[in-house]
């Protein structure tokens, strides 16, 4: 997804967001509810959540409401990072300072008695 709305203008972006949310509203598995339920769920007037699905513009607090209304609004926390949290290289070294290096186990000395009648070369 990341690298797809890369190569995407911000109206391509916004609308290919409408889209999934349009879809995600509609689709049984998702939430599988009408424009008006969706409007009433999050505070958005149905005239705003129709333009929003055509067009992709909506304004934050609208988006929030529908985010809201769909059930999806706890996405949003992962959606910035937080920057006094470690990096996945950070995470990374901390896991390798922690985790001894494997070693190889100590060969043990054979018993006197074993090696005995063993000619050597």
């Amino acid at each position: 997804m990341g690298s797809t709305y890369e190569s995407m203008n911000d109206s391509e972006v916004a609308r290919d967001i409408a889209v999934r949310l349009r879809a995600w509203r509609v689709d049984p598995r998702g939430a599988g509810i009408s424009q008006v339920a969706l409007a009433r769920l999050s505070g958005v007037g149905v005239t705003p959540l129709k333009r929003f699905e055509k067009t992709g513009g909506t304004t934050l607090g609208n988006l929030i409401g529908i985010l809201r209304g769909l059930g999806l609004l706890d996405r949003l926390e992962t959606l910035v990072p937080d920057p006094a949290s470690p990096g996945p290289m950070e995470l990374l070294e901390a896991a390798r300072r922690v985790k001894p290096p494997r070693t190889r186990a100590p060969r043990t000395p054979l018993p006197a008695s074993s090696t005995e009648g063993v000619r050597r070369g």
